[in-house]
Protein backbone atom coordinates (compact mmCIF):
# COMPACT_ATOMS: atom_id res chain seq x y z
CA UNK A 1 0.00 0.00 0.00
CA UNK A 2 1.18 3.29 -1.01
CA UNK A 3 1.12 6.20 1.61
CA UNK A 4 -0.82 8.39 2.72
CA UNK A 5 -0.34 11.64 0.95
CA UNK A 6 -2.21 15.12 0.84
CA UNK A 7 -3.08 17.65 -2.26
CA UNK A 8 -4.83 20.87 -3.29
CA UNK A 9 -6.56 20.84 -6.47
CA UNK A 10 -8.96 23.37 -7.88
CA UNK A 11 -12.60 21.86 -8.31
CA UNK A 12 -15.37 23.49 -9.47
CA UNK A 13 -12.91 26.91 -9.25
CA UNK A 14 -12.11 26.13 -5.94
CA UNK A 15 -9.34 25.41 -3.66
CA UNK A 16 -9.85 21.80 -2.50
CA UNK A 17 -7.83 20.13 -0.38
CA UNK A 18 -7.81 15.91 -0.03
CA UNK A 19 -5.85 13.30 0.77
CA UNK A 20 -5.33 9.89 -1.07
CA UNK A 21 -4.25 6.50 -0.70
CA UNK A 22 -3.83 3.46 -3.05
CA UNK A 23 -2.82 -0.16 -2.94
CA UNK A 24 0.38 -0.75 -4.81
CA UNK A 25 -1.45 -3.42 -7.01
CA UNK A 26 -4.47 -2.35 -9.42
CA UNK A 27 -7.29 -1.29 -7.40
CA UNK A 28 -10.45 -3.07 -7.11
CA UNK A 29 -11.77 0.45 -7.32
CA UNK A 30 -12.30 4.14 -6.30
CA UNK A 31 -13.68 5.36 -3.14
CA UNK A 32 -13.98 8.62 -1.93
CA UNK A 33 -14.96 9.63 1.44
CA UNK A 34 -17.36 12.49 2.53
CA UNK A 35 -17.07 13.56 5.79
CA UNK A 36 -19.80 14.90 8.60
CA UNK A 37 -20.45 18.41 9.50
CA UNK A 38 -19.39 19.22 13.20
CA UNK A 39 -17.31 21.53 14.38
CA UNK A 40 -13.66 20.94 13.66
CA UNK A 41 -14.55 17.94 11.40
CA UNK A 42 -12.25 17.66 7.64
CA UNK A 43 -11.59 14.06 5.66
CA UNK A 44 -8.70 13.35 8.15
CA UNK A 45 -10.46 13.59 11.09
CA UNK A 46 -13.84 11.81 10.08
CA UNK A 47 -11.41 8.64 8.00
CA UNK A 48 -7.81 8.49 9.95
CA UNK A 49 -9.12 4.99 10.80
CA UNK A 50 -10.84 3.57 7.82
CA UNK A 51 -8.67 5.08 5.11
CA UNK A 52 -5.72 2.80 5.42
CA UNK A 53 -8.17 -0.25 6.13
CA UNK A 54 -9.86 0.89 3.07
CA UNK A 55 -6.62 1.40 0.55
CA UNK A 56 -5.63 -2.04 1.00
CA UNK A 57 -7.20 -3.25 -1.69
CA UNK A 58 -8.61 0.62 -3.15
CA UNK A 59 -7.72 3.92 -4.29
CA UNK A 60 -9.05 6.19 -1.32
CA UNK A 61 -9.79 9.78 -1.74
CA UNK A 62 -11.16 11.89 0.86
CA UNK A 63 -11.97 15.70 0.05
CA UNK A 64 -12.00 18.04 2.13
CA UNK A 65 -15.91 20.31 1.58
CA UNK A 66 -16.42 23.72 1.04
CA UNK A 67 -16.30 25.57 4.36
CA UNK A 68 -14.09 22.79 6.35
CA UNK A 69 -10.43 21.82 6.64
CA UNK A 70 -8.37 23.00 4.15
CA UNK A 71 -10.79 23.84 1.34
CA UNK A 72 -12.18 27.14 0.64
CA UNK A 73 -14.68 28.45 3.16
CA UNK A 74 -17.63 28.74 0.66
CA UNK A 75 -20.93 28.83 1.76
CA UNK A 76 -24.60 29.85 -0.19
CA UNK A 77 -27.47 30.80 1.21
CA UNK A 78 -29.98 30.22 -0.94
CA UNK A 79 -29.85 26.42 -1.78
CA UNK A 80 -29.29 23.49 0.30
CA UNK A 81 -26.50 22.29 1.82
CA UNK A 82 -26.73 19.34 0.13
CA UNK A 83 -26.59 20.81 -3.25
CA UNK A 84 -23.54 22.47 -3.82
CA UNK A 85 -21.66 20.50 -2.03
CA UNK A 86 -22.70 17.59 -4.40
CA UNK A 87 -21.59 20.04 -7.29
CA UNK A 88 -18.12 20.79 -5.90
CA UNK A 89 -17.47 16.96 -5.21
CA UNK A 90 -18.75 16.12 -8.90
CA UNK A 91 -16.21 18.77 -9.87
CA UNK A 92 -13.84 17.49 -7.51
CA UNK A 93 -14.24 13.69 -8.99
CA UNK A 94 -13.56 14.85 -12.49
CA UNK A 95 -10.44 16.83 -11.44
CA UNK A 96 -9.06 13.96 -10.12
CA UNK A 97 -9.94 11.50 -12.76
CA UNK A 98 -12.51 9.12 -11.48
CA UNK A 99 -13.19 7.60 -14.62
CA UNK A 100 -16.48 6.19 -16.43
CA UNK A 101 -16.56 3.69 -14.13
CA UNK A 102 -17.39 5.86 -11.07
CA UNK A 103 -16.69 5.47 -7.72
CA UNK A 104 -18.20 3.71 -4.33
CA UNK A 105 -19.37 7.19 -2.39
CA UNK A 106 -19.11 7.13 1.39
CA UNK A 107 -20.56 9.26 3.45
CA UNK A 108 -20.72 10.20 7.08
CA UNK A 109 -23.82 11.99 9.07
CA UNK A 110 -23.69 15.59 7.14
CA UNK A 111 -21.65 13.62 4.46
CA UNK A 112 -23.80 10.46 4.00
CA UNK A 113 -26.87 12.95 3.68
CA UNK A 114 -25.11 14.52 0.64
CA UNK A 115 -24.54 11.50 -0.78
CA UNK A 116 -28.05 10.17 -0.44
CA UNK A 117 -29.33 13.84 -1.72
CA UNK A 118 -27.00 13.23 -4.92
CA UNK A 119 -28.02 9.50 -5.70
CA UNK A 120 -31.65 10.51 -5.38
CA UNK A 121 -33.03 10.46 -9.07
CA UNK A 122 -32.64 8.44 -12.16
CA UNK A 123 -29.34 10.43 -13.20
CA UNK A 124 -27.26 10.62 -9.82
CA UNK A 125 -25.33 14.26 -9.76
CA UNK A 126 -22.48 12.19 -8.79
CA UNK A 127 -20.59 9.22 -10.86
CA UNK A 128 -21.23 6.55 -8.79
CA UNK A 129 -20.77 2.71 -8.67
CA UNK A 130 -22.61 2.60 -5.47
CA UNK A 131 -23.76 4.99 -2.81
CA UNK A 132 -23.06 5.05 1.49
CA UNK A 133 -24.36 6.84 4.58
CA UNK A 134 -23.30 6.26 7.92
CA UNK A 135 -25.38 8.20 9.99
CA UNK A 136 -26.39 10.34 7.34
CA UNK A 137 -30.51 10.20 6.67
CA UNK A 138 -30.74 12.92 4.05
CA UNK A 139 -32.33 15.80 6.44
CA UNK A 140 -34.93 14.56 8.61
CA UNK A 141 -35.26 12.53 11.79
CA UNK A 142 -32.49 14.42 13.62
CA UNK A 143 -33.70 14.56 17.37
CA UNK A 144 -33.82 17.73 19.00
CA UNK A 145 -31.71 16.93 21.53
CA UNK A 146 -29.26 16.64 19.05
CA UNK A 147 -30.05 19.33 17.00
CA UNK A 148 -29.32 21.47 20.04
CA UNK A 149 -26.20 19.65 21.53
CA UNK A 150 -24.33 20.05 17.53
CA UNK A 151 -25.99 23.41 17.16
CA UNK A 152 -23.96 25.13 19.81
CA UNK A 153 -20.37 25.36 20.00
CA UNK A 154 -18.18 27.40 23.19
CA UNK A 155 -15.04 27.43 21.06
CA UNK A 156 -12.44 25.67 23.01
CA UNK A 157 -11.15 22.52 23.23
CA UNK A 158 -13.21 21.06 26.14
CA UNK A 159 -16.35 21.85 23.97
CA UNK A 160 -14.80 19.83 20.57
CA UNK A 161 -14.47 16.93 23.48
CA UNK A 162 -18.32 17.49 24.35
CA UNK A 163 -19.21 17.06 20.50
CA UNK A 164 -16.94 14.42 19.72
CA UNK A 165 -18.14 12.26 22.57
CA UNK A 166 -21.55 12.52 21.51
CA UNK A 167 -20.68 10.58 18.42
CA UNK A 168 -18.42 7.84 19.69
CA UNK A 169 -17.81 5.13 22.17
CA UNK A 170 -13.99 5.89 23.75
CA UNK A 171 -11.84 4.80 21.26
CA UNK A 172 -7.68 4.84 20.50
CA UNK A 173 -7.43 8.34 18.84
CA UNK A 174 -10.24 10.17 20.64
CA UNK A 175 -7.53 12.29 21.94
CA UNK A 176 -5.74 12.84 18.68
CA UNK A 177 -8.82 13.90 17.08
CA UNK A 178 -9.61 16.09 19.23
CA UNK A 179 -6.27 18.01 18.97
CA UNK A 180 -7.02 17.95 15.31
CA UNK A 181 -10.98 18.89 15.70
CA UNK A 182 -9.76 22.01 18.08
CA UNK A 183 -7.22 22.95 15.51
CA UNK A 184 -9.48 23.13 12.68
CA UNK A 185 -11.65 25.50 14.66
CA UNK A 186 -9.10 27.77 14.92
CA UNK A 187 -8.98 28.24 11.04
CA UNK A 188 -10.23 31.34 9.45
CA UNK A 189 -13.61 30.74 8.14
CA UNK A 190 -14.08 27.19 9.59
CA UNK A 191 -16.63 27.81 12.35
CA UNK A 192 -18.71 30.98 10.81
CA UNK A 193 -19.01 28.07 7.85
CA UNK A 194 -20.53 25.48 10.16
CA UNK A 195 -22.71 28.60 11.83
CA UNK A 196 -23.89 29.56 8.27
CA UNK A 197 -26.65 27.08 8.22
CA UNK A 198 -27.74 27.80 11.49
CA UNK A 199 -28.59 31.31 10.82
CA UNK A 200 -32.17 32.22 9.30
CA UNK A 201 -34.14 35.21 8.60
CA UNK A 202 -35.91 36.85 11.92
CA UNK A 203 -39.95 36.55 10.69
CA UNK A 204 -39.62 34.33 7.30
CA UNK A 205 -39.75 30.35 8.52
CA UNK A 206 -37.53 28.19 7.21
CA UNK A 207 -39.42 24.65 5.18
CA UNK A 208 -38.47 21.63 7.20
CA UNK A 209 -36.79 19.15 5.09
CA UNK A 210 -38.54 15.89 4.96
CA UNK A 211 -41.63 16.04 2.43
CA UNK A 212 -41.76 13.08 0.34
CA UNK A 213 -38.35 11.85 1.40
CA UNK A 214 -36.67 9.56 0.87
CA UNK A 215 -39.07 8.12 -1.87
CA UNK A 216 -36.93 9.98 -4.45
CA UNK A 217 -34.10 7.73 -3.47
CA UNK A 218 -36.24 4.70 -4.67
CA UNK A 219 -34.70 6.10 -8.48
CA UNK A 220 -31.38 5.56 -7.89
CA UNK A 221 -29.63 2.87 -10.48
CA UNK A 222 -27.42 2.15 -8.79
CA UNK A 223 -26.80 0.22 -5.07
CA UNK A 224 -27.39 1.92 -1.89
CA UNK A 225 -26.25 0.75 1.70
CA UNK A 226 -27.63 2.77 4.99
CA UNK A 227 -25.63 2.02 7.96
CA UNK A 228 -27.95 2.96 11.60
CA UNK A 229 -26.04 3.07 14.98
CA UNK A 230 -28.80 1.66 16.99
CA UNK A 231 -27.41 3.32 19.62
CA UNK A 232 -26.88 7.07 17.92
CA UNK A 233 -28.83 9.65 20.47
CA UNK A 234 -28.07 12.32 17.58
CA UNK A 235 -30.91 10.77 15.41
CA UNK A 236 -34.56 9.39 16.09
CA UNK A 237 -34.40 5.73 16.82
CA UNK A 238 -35.95 3.59 14.24
CA UNK A 239 -34.77 6.54 11.55
CA UNK A 240 -33.78 4.08 9.19
CA UNK A 241 -36.64 2.16 9.07
CA UNK A 242 -37.47 4.51 6.52
CA UNK A 243 -35.46 3.10 4.64
CA UNK A 244 -36.65 -0.63 4.09
CA UNK A 245 -38.52 -2.12 1.48
CA UNK A 246 -37.76 1.48 -0.47
CA UNK A 247 -35.85 -0.54 -3.44
CA UNK A 248 -34.53 -3.61 -4.36
CA UNK A 249 -31.18 -1.20 -4.49
CA UNK A 250 -31.23 0.01 -1.22
CA UNK A 251 -29.96 -2.16 1.91
CA UNK A 252 -29.88 -1.27 5.33
CA UNK A 253 -27.44 -2.33 7.93
CA UNK A 254 -27.88 -1.77 11.89
CA UNK A 255 -24.93 -1.55 14.12
CA UNK A 256 -24.29 -1.71 18.23
CA UNK A 257 -22.69 1.76 17.70
CA UNK A 258 -23.20 5.37 18.06
CA UNK A 259 -23.15 7.96 15.31
CA UNK A 260 -19.44 7.58 14.14
CA UNK A 261 -18.71 3.85 14.08
CA UNK A 262 -16.40 4.79 11.38
CA UNK A 263 -14.43 6.19 14.03
CA UNK A 264 -14.46 3.83 16.94
CA UNK A 265 -15.18 0.97 15.03
CA UNK A 266 -13.01 1.02 11.64
CA UNK A 267 -12.03 -2.82 11.53
CA UNK A 268 -16.08 -3.94 11.31
CA UNK A 269 -17.10 -0.65 8.98
CA UNK A 270 -14.44 -1.35 6.32
CA UNK A 271 -15.65 -5.49 6.80
CA UNK A 272 -18.98 -4.43 5.87
CA UNK A 273 -17.91 -1.93 3.15
CA UNK A 274 -15.54 -4.52 1.19
CA UNK A 275 -18.57 -6.94 1.31
CA UNK A 276 -20.67 -4.24 -0.06
CA UNK A 277 -18.35 -3.30 -2.60
CA UNK A 278 -17.71 -6.54 -4.11
CA UNK A 279 -21.56 -7.48 -4.38
CA UNK A 280 -22.42 -4.18 -6.21
CA UNK A 281 -22.25 -5.67 -9.36
CA UNK A 282 -24.83 -8.64 -8.43
CA UNK A 283 -26.91 -6.08 -6.71
CA UNK A 284 -27.11 -3.65 -9.63
CA UNK A 285 -27.94 -6.62 -11.99
CA UNK A 286 -30.78 -7.97 -9.41
CA UNK A 287 -32.46 -4.89 -9.48
CA UNK A 288 -31.91 -4.58 -13.37
CA UNK A 289 -33.76 -7.57 -13.13
CA UNK A 290 -36.77 -6.59 -10.95
CA UNK A 291 -37.16 -3.42 -12.20
CA UNK A 292 -38.16 -5.29 -15.98
CA UNK A 293 -40.61 -7.46 -14.51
Amino acid sequence: MTDLTEHTIEAGGYATHYWELAPEREPEGTVVLVHEGAFGADARTSWAELMPLLGERHRVLAPDLLGFGDTDKVVYFDRSPHAFRARHLAAFCDAVGVGPAGAHFVGHSLGGSLVLRALASESPALPARSGVSISGTGGPWRSAWGVEQLGRFDGNEDDVRRVLGLMVDDYRGFADAVRLRYANTRKPGHVEACLAARLKHPTMTRQAPGGSWPSPLAACPVPVLIVSGERDPLLDPGWADHFEQLSPRVRVERLDAKHAPNLDQPETVAALLREFFAGDRDLTATARQTDSR
